[in-house]
């Protein structure tokens, strides 16, 4: 038997006022992607296709968001309530012939899991009409599913309408709903805004269905955390801690180890393998991928970085954007900036910034040190103090420095500049010429020793006090 067709249509076309925000909420940044991604993400994960969006005319960021994905919108010129929303997308899906999933652009949280078992609940009851409810620890702002003694669904009271008694029901409304496409399009046009707040809402499709004697199905899932709403910015950081425990808990289930999961912040997407142990305040976000065996120690932040085997990142480090090879150890307090690449087995000690610098495998460079569009050849050694001089007031310029190549403390190197394989760069050098292979180098002056001079600078300090 041919499974019925899918569509979902996620409402967004809201005014985000309690977010207090020049954004629109649904595109606030959650774990790595904007809100909205999840929403449509789990549309698409429970079969649904088309996916449409229903935004404001003002919303330019949701619809520039919408582009950039390759998913349709459809515009609510005025925001009459969650029915009227509906309504306007009836042209979206003339010729559709199946059930059509009704989704907030703000519950994030809502797994592809969840909503297919919602959807075949449904179906299987051969109902026109679906609920998905939940049943939250405090009910307040959600509207009331209300049941009858044989557990059937009678109506879905919103709470500025609800009695006192109806207050008490824990079973509320999601927001998520699924109808059948004809019906749906037919019953909204049957539905009032004589109510409290003057909208058109979609929950009334409910008391129309039961008047024409079609099927209802409520169905609840758990947990209800997986179905709240994001209107504020508190809203919006719990949904984040619950994103942040799903996330770090499926690292964990699959061999990394995360000391402290609730304290560890890991973007969507992240890659992390097994036996790599990060500890806490953490920080692993956009494209970045980490091989196994890793240690990432405390207040690390790496943004789409390449980690490979058996790394050391000591605590405090930056990595953005660079390519750190295995075996090599960076930090603690290193930096290491957009187009760097360490080689295997190098070594970035604590203070050492890299800037589209490559050090390659075996490198060295201890502490306190720049190097800027730099390549370091491989088992060279960088001494405390060195520095890449690599702009000129106008443009950037390559230092390259070979292989085994020793430099002492306090270098800098005046790029462009080119430093054979196995010489010797002496301590408190300003090297501004190419150094051939196998060469000293050094360009201090030469060292001046006055005998007795600290002693008569004493005596005639004494007595100039006298």
């Amino acid at each position: 038997m041919q499974r019925q067709r899918l569509a979902a249509l996620i409402l967004a076309a809201g005014k985000s006022t309690r977010m207090k925000s020049a954004r629109s909420k649904v595109l606030h940044n959650l774990a790595g992607r904007p809100v909205l991604a999840y929403t449509i993400d789990a549309a698409k994960g429970a079969g649904a296709k088309p996916v449409k969006v229903v935004v404001a005319p003002f919303q330019t960021d949701i619809k520039a968001y919408l582009d950039e994905v390759e998913v349709d919108f459809v515009l609510q010129k005025e925001q009459l309530g969650t029915a009227h929303a509906v309504m306007v997308a009836e042209r979206a899906f003339v010729g559709f012939d199946g059930d059509i999933l009704i989704l907030c652009g703000d519950v994030p949280l809502a797994r592809p899991e969840s909503l297919r078992e919602f959807v075949d609940a449904v179906r299987a009851k051969r109902a026109v009409l679906g609920v998905l409810s939940m049943a939250p620890s405090n009910p307040a702002g959600y509207g009331r599913i209300v049941r009858d003694l044989d557990g059937s669904v009678i109506k879905i009271v919103e709470e500025k309408e609800a009695s006192p008694k109806e207050k008490t029901i824990r079973e509320v409304n999601s927001g998520i709903i699924l109808a059948d496409r004809e019906w749906l399009f037919s019953s909204l046009k049957k539905v009032s805004n004589a109510n409290a707040k003057g909208e058109y809402y979609l929950t009334d499709l409910v008391g129309i269905a039961l008047k024409e004697g079609v099927g209802v199905v409520a169905h609840r899932c758990e947990p209800a955390e997986d179905f709240h709403g994001i209107n504020t910015r508190v809203e919006l950081a719990r949904a984040a801690e619950h994103m942040r425990e799903r996330i770090n808990k499926s690292f964990m289930l699959a061999g990394a180890g995360l000391i402290d999961y609730r304290h560890t912040y890991v973007d969507f997407g992240v890659h992390i393998g097994q036996d790599t142990s990060v500890l806490p305040f953490t920080f692993i976000l956009g494209n970045t991928k980490i091989g196994s065996g890793c240690t990432i120690e405390n207040g690390v932040v790496i943004r789409d970085a390449i980690v490979g085997n058996g790394v050391h990142i000591k605590a405090n480090s930056v990595i953005e954007g660079s390519k750190i090879s295995d075996g090599a150890v960076v930090g603690p307090f290193a930096r290491v900036r957009p187009g760097s690449k360490v080689g295997a087995g190098a070594r970035i000690g604590n203070f050492v910034e890299l800037k589209k610098c490559e050090m390659k495998a075996g490198a060295k460079a201890g502490h306190l040190s720049y190097l800027g569009d730099a390549i370091v050849g491989a088992h060279a050694n960088i001494g405390c103090g060195t520095i890449t001089c690599n702009y000129d007031g106008r443009e950037k310029h390559m230092t390259v420095i070979g292989d085994e190549v020793f430099v002492g403390s306090d270098t800098q190197f005046v790029a462009p500049v080119r430093i054979g394989r196995g010489a010797v760069i002496g301590a408190g050098s300003t090297i501004t010429r190419n150094v051939p292979p196998s060469a000293l180098a050094l360009s201090r002056s030469e060292q001046k020793t006055v005998k007795g001079y600290a002693e008569r600078k004493r005596k005639s300090h004494k007595s100039r006090k006298r």
